[in-house]
């Protein structure tokens, strides 16, 4: 579906800003090598509103393709780092809202339940997953966590109302995924007790242009969401971001704290950081574009040069940012020998697109030369695990200058 209004304010005042080309869904890891070559692609734009400053894909995938038509390969349990952050997430949270066993929460998108288990330790609070994906709301269940296997939406909405609504209903990483967002809204309002919050964690825009993470965009997200656009949007809804922070998860996230009451100061902060950054104005992304193109000559020379002195080249990680960088740049198994994975939902399987094989660690021979390193943001976990089995392994890590990288 194409889009021809803004996804929040439903202005027609749209321009392309940036332009990846053809990909294929990014989260979608098949074991079969052909048919992960042979993937559908669909144009992977970015649109900025120029009435609000919002920015949205220009081509949206049904949501049904994405969590349902194959086995979806994430699960949070599987990241130290996740289980670090979301423990952090959840004691923040349930010390806001003073979170009892009485009380219900609630994680829509929740995979396999590894927030709502540190919410359950924390603070002894009734849980809920709502997760559309059938394999992984499966792994939920077989966990001990409550899960319905389902979208959110007017059906899951009042199964959390039947059980006496939620004082806190919880989204990360998935926000962005939504696709008609004001029916979303309403059944998160709908559902909330009163003086409940709504927290979204949600990968943040300037955090995507600071940074040059283009690969931060790929079909499944929808949206890339900035405070000022939020701000306004929420009020639709009679709702105001009660608190704000930034942080370093998957490559630089937003977490807000959304519901009746009084704004917090930190949201003007916020937006004078975003305007005097001139996140809303299309001449930065003229050269973000200039700078995305740098980048994919610099790392496509990088690995030119391993391969010509006879180096074995491997990816590390095969995170889902990753194949937006691999499809974008053209990297396939004529450069990369494999990519290694700890999970078990990737290993045996093929990257989309670019059909590179996922294998375990061990997989790695000393004769392996160099180790690009996908998911960036947890680089320095990734190199400290491998390193020392692997002392003489290059590291090249994007986003970050060459010269940071161990050659």
């Amino acid at each position: 579906m194409n889009i021809d209004h803004c996804q929040l304010c439903k202005s027609a005042k749209l321009e392309k800003v940036l332009d990846l080309g053809l990909h294929p869904l990014a989260d979608t890891f098949l074991r079969d090598e052909e048919e992960a070559r042979t993937l559908p692609r669909y144009p992977l734009q970015m649109l900025l509103c120029l009435s609000c400053g919002h920015a949205m894909n220009s081509f949206v995938v049904p949501k049904e393709e994405r969590y349902q038509e194959h086995e979806y390969s994430y699960d949070s349990s599987n990241s130290q780092a996740a289980i670090e952050h979301f423990n952090e997430m959840a004691k923040e949270a349930a010390s806001r809202v003073q979170l009892s066993s009485r009380d219900l929460v609630v994680d829509i998108g929740g995979n396999v339940g590894t927030l709502l288990q540190a919410f359950k330790m924390v603070s002894g609070a009734q849980i809920l997953n709502i997760e559309p994906a059938g394999n992984i709301a499966a792994l939920a269940e077989k966990n001990g966590v409550p899960t319905v296997s389902d979208f959110w939406n007017e059906a899951s909405a009042n199964r959390v109302i039947a059980e006496g609504k939620a004082k806190v209903i919880v989204i990360t990483n998935a926000f962005n995924h939504i696709d008609a967002l004001d029916a979303f809204m309403e059944h998160v309002v709908r559902a909330l007790t009163p003086g409940g919050v709504f927290v979204i964690e949600v990968p943040y825009l300037k955090t995507l242009v600071e940074r040059d993470a283009f690969d931060t965009m790929y079909l499944e997200h929808v949206s890339y969401f900035a405070v000022r656009p939020l701000r306004q949007y929420f009020r639709k809804f009679n709702l105001f971001i009660l608190d704000v922070s930034h942080n370093d998860y998957m490559g630089g996230s937003l977490r807000l704290t959304v519901g009746a009451g009084t704004e917090t100061k930190k949201v003007e902060e916020y937006i004078h950081k975003e305007e005097g950054f001139k996140l809303f104005e299309t001449t930065t992304y003229d050269t973000l574009r200039v700078r995305i193109d740098s980048f994919k000559k610099s790392l496509l020379s990088q690995l030119a040069r391993a391969k010509e002195k006879g180096g074995k080249i491997i990816g590390v990680g095969a995170a889902t940012k990753g194949n937006t960088l691999l499809n974008f740049c053209g990297i396939d198994a004529s450069l990369l020998e494999f990519v290694t994975d700890s999970s078990l939902l990737k290993i045996g399987k093929f990257t989309p697109g670019s059909a590179i094989p996922i294998k375990s660690d061990d997989a790695i021979t000393t004769d392996t030369t160099h180790a690009l390193i996908l998911p960036w943001n947890i680089a320095d976990l990734l190199k400290k695990r491998l390193s020392p089995k692997y002392p003489n392994l290059a590291f090249i890590v994007p986003h970050m200058a060459e010269s940071s990288h161990e050659a």
